[in-house]
């Protein structure tokens, strides 16, 4: 089955390395994204390679458990994957684009197995939109914090 593949792309009027740090805690994750019932981040702080984050998320009324492990950490990105759980991978990352200003993408592939596949149309739409929305949380929470900083 073709995965769900969802890419989010958003400006943000502030420094690459102020939004970097904060997207790269997922502890800070439930402060933007949507749904997100619980999160726990193993070793905490700044993510690292074999970094392992488990996490509990409500989508379409259900409760879906997932065991997320992070790789490939450079400055400015990572990728991660669902080892237990979803069957979904994707990855996060930050590029300037001004000396106040960056771009932040997101991508999401998730694939769908037994009965679920026939909500295909229905989680495309859903995903698609819950990941921009996720975003442009994001964008006001890190630019507000920016002006805000002392």
């Amino acid at each position: 089955m073709k995965p769900i593949t969802a890419r989010s792309s958003i400006a943000v009027h502030a420094p690459a390395a102020f939004v970097w740090d904060f997207l790269r805690v997922y502890d800070n994750d439930p402060l933007w994204r949507s749904g997100l019932e619980r999160m726990a981040q193993d070793p905490p702080g700044p993510v690292r390679d074999g970094a392992r984050v488990e996490e509990t998320l409500r989508v379409l009324g259900r409760t879906v458990e997932s065991l997320v492990e992070v790789s490939d950490v450079r400055d400015g990105g990572f990728t991660w994957r669902v080892t237990r759980g979803a069957i979904a991978e994707g990855s996060r990352s930050v590029t300037t684009t001004g000396a106040d200003s960056c771009r932040v993408d997101v991508v999401k592939r998730v694939t769908l197995t037994g009965s679920d596949r026939l909500l295909t149309p229905l989680l495309t739409i859903v995903i698609r939109r819950t990941e921009l929305g996720d975003l442009q949380r994001a964008k006001h929470l890190l630019e507000q914090s920016w002006k805000d900083r002392p």
